[in-house]
């Protein structure tokens, strides 16, 4: 089989991140599958701790069984790093020619003079780099020409139209999609190959099996609830979902809990204190549970190339509010028959309140989406794909 090193900035068990979780499962998925594989990253632990601290220890470790080699990350910079200027001497390549801030904005995300010194000195491996906007993918990939892959985890961004990234994944011998949407994405924005792009999809976890009434007992809340799990930022429009949710309490008067757990900042408008519960971080088993007890989920999100959360909460049959923006997440719901695209306050809060009266419609919804999920992210089947795309 193919020697094939998967090249990402941050990889470990305690590395949080949406790309970082699915390289890792991505993974393990490809070495159950038999592949020769290593990963190729860094010493750093994610991209919310510091640059070029050495959290996990450089040179070659296992993790999970999976041979994980690591190298510093290289301090921000200007231009083209110095050890991708050498390399490309060295092969003969001439370096491309972009705007001088988008080469920057390069230099200032994660590069790696001693990985790239190692991609070169190893051309026996196929890289497959994840995710897309970020030095390691661009210059790492430049460097292995012929041999490149990419899983770019796409989102329709300022990023995504910069000439840098378009010239990145035009050389890549194939790229590898996590949905339909985010294809049809790329291929407008790129004008790739149809035979390029690939859907190979994403996985998650199958095994976890949700409490509802675990829940219940362990937070006491009771009664009708809407959940999301994530971030709680302005990029996943979690203040939009607070705004339309002060507004449909304003006008209904219903009852109705709104669950947030996750990372980050929560101001709760004074309005919604006895309405919104902050959850904060919440293990795996907890989470599930959540998803379980949940009456209705909400992915607000118009910046998705797949939503973990989303068939997180279908995996528990909980039926699901999408935002109608978001290409993918809608995709997903329509072909399902898991959730309600909306777009707008008038129709997020009619389909809340049809899913919300209607217990027969929502279990039939639950039901819809956890087959979908069974049937869909299994995470053997992705790397089936990952590796016949590879060759």
């Amino acid at each position: 089989m193919t020697p094939i090193a998967l090249v990402t900035p941050w990889y470990g068990p305690d590395t949080r991140g949406g790309a970082e979780n699915q390289a890792r499962q991505l993974a393990a998925a490809l070495l159950a599958q038999g592949a020769d594989l290593e990963v190729w990253t860094s010493t750093s632990r994610d991209a919310f701790s510091p640059r070029t601290a050495s959290h996990y220890p450089p040179g070659l470790n296992l993790v999970d069984g999976i041979a994980v080699r690591r190298w510093l990350l290289d301090e921000p910079g200007l231009g083209v790093p110095p050890m991708v200027q050498r390399l490309a001497r060295r092969l003969k390549l001439r370096l491309p020619q972009h705007p001088a801030h988008e080469i920057n904005l390069l230099a200032s995300l994660p590069n790696s003079a001693g990985l790239y010194e190692h991609l070169v000195a190893h051309p026996e491996r196929r890289c497959i780099f994840i995710p897309y906007p970020m030095g390691l993918s661009y210059w790492g990939s430049f460097l292995a020409q012929g041999r490149a892959y990419h899983v770019p985890c796409l989102h329709d961004e300022p990023y995504a139209y910069y000439s840098t990234y378009k010239a990145m994944l035009l050389r890549a011998e194939r790229v590898l999609f996590n949905s339909a949407p985010e294809r049809d994405l790329a291929l407008r924005l790129y004008g790739l190959n149809p035979e390029q792009a690939v859907v190979a999809g994403e996985g998650i976890d199958l095994d976890w099996v949700g409490d509802a009434g675990r829940f219940q007992s362990t937070t006491g809340i009771s009664g009708p609830t809407l959940l999301y799990v994530g971030r709680r930022d302005f990029g996943k429009n979690v203040p939009l979902l607070l705004s339309y949710f002060r507004e449909w309490k304003a006008q209904t008067g219903r009852e109705l809990t709104l669950l947030l757990p996750g990372p980050g900042e929560l101001p709760i408008p004074r309005a919604l204190g006895d309405w919104v519960v902050d959850l904060g971080f919440l293990e795996p088993q907890a989470k599930h549970d959540a998803y379980a007890a949940a009456t209705v989920f909400c992915q607000p999100s118009t910046i998705e190339s797949f939503s973990i959360v989303l068939m997180e909460s279908w995996l528990q049959a909980t039926p699901a509010l999408v935002n109608a923006a978001c290409a993918v997440t809608s995709d997903f719901a329509l072909r399902s028959g898991g959730g309600i695209p909306w777009a707008g306050f008038a129709e997020w809060g009619a389909a809340l309140e049809r899913l919300l009266d209607d217990a027969p419609l929502r279990q039939a919804m639950g039901a819809a989406g956890q087959q979908f999920v069974r049937r869909e992210c299994r995470w053997d089947a992705v790397a089936r794909r990952t590796l016949a795309a590879v060759g």
